[in-house]
């Protein structure tokens, strides 16, 4: 699951979505909240990759998403 679980942890982990969220809600302006929330739909979007990835490799036996180097 190398490369696509590295992506998706690491928007995660930097916690760009709740910091910019947060700060929308505090500042009441809807710029930094629309930041947060496409940092959401990439966190989303690459969680999604992953999960579909190790599930079609574990159901076929075999690599159809790829998802880095082994």
């Amino acid at each position: 699951m190398g490369a696509a679980l590295f992506v998706t942890v690491s928007v995660l982990l930097a916690v760009f979505v709740f910091v910019f969220l947060a700060l929308g809600a505090l500042l009441e302006q809807t710029g930094p909240t629309r930041v947060g929330g496409y940092f959401g739909l990439a966190a989303a979007a690459g969680a999604w990759y992953t999960s579909a990835a190790g599930v079609l490799s574990t159901t076929f036996g075999r690599v159809v998403l790829p998802t880095g180097p082994r």
